[in-house]
């Protein structure tokens, strides 16, 4: 399932995960993304003002659709079916979120959007392939074991990708990166 995205994904290798509260904000970290030769970004729908916080991100994500055509435009946290209905909406080529929300992985494969749910243990693996999704979001990777939670999840689930975040860094980037079973890597390091 998301073939595309997955190669697009595969392609990119490295994922800035960006916070924005403005179009501007999503503009600047779009140029910055590609003057780092990178093709791929993740916004997040974090926001403390709610709705209005949740459409300024939306504009935002719009906006680089609109102005940077070449990246491939992810939206993170998405963590229920209405901000990715909200994503989508915007523009957003793939979706992420942090844990497994049936309710958000049914509307996104009712929708046919590409969604890379987060697991950090081996039965939310089996929900997601039980829903046909085999590349899901490693979350938090540093503190659910990292590369050797990975190594151990490639034992009986060997046809799985991964995208580990959280606690990935310049120092650790390249040890996810060398292992089997990770496809990519996101963070906030990349870009400011």
């Amino acid at each position: 399932m998301f073939e595309d995205a997955k190669l697009k994904i595969q392609e990119a290798r490295i994922i800035p995960v960006v916070k924005i509260v403005s179009e501007n904000d999503a503009l600047a970290a779009a140029e910055k993304v590609l003057s780092r030769g990178l093709s791929s970004i993740e916004v997040t729908f974090r926001s403390l003002d709610g709705t209005e916080g949740f459409k300024k991100i939306a504009r935002g994500m719009e906006a680089v659709r609109k102005e940077f055509p070449q990246v491939f435009l992810g939206a993170g946290t998405v963590i229920n079916p209405e901000l990715a209905k909200m994503a989508l909406d915007s523009g957003a080529q793939f979706m992420v979120s942090p844990g497994f929300n049936f309710d958000t992985v049914d509307f996104c494969i009712g929708k046919k959007i590409p969604l890379f749910p987060g697991v950090c243990n081996p039965s939310q693996v089996e929900w997601a392939l039980n829903r046909g999704l085999d590349v899901l979001k490693f979350f938090p990777a540093e503190l659910s074991g990292g590369i050797k939670m990975l190594k151990a999840l490639s034992g009986p689930f060997p046809h799985v990708k991964f995208i580990p975040t959280g606690g990935i860094n310049g120092e650790n980037y390249n040890s996810y990166l060398e292992c089997q079973n990770v496809l990519a890597v996101g963070g906030t390091w990349v870009i400011d």
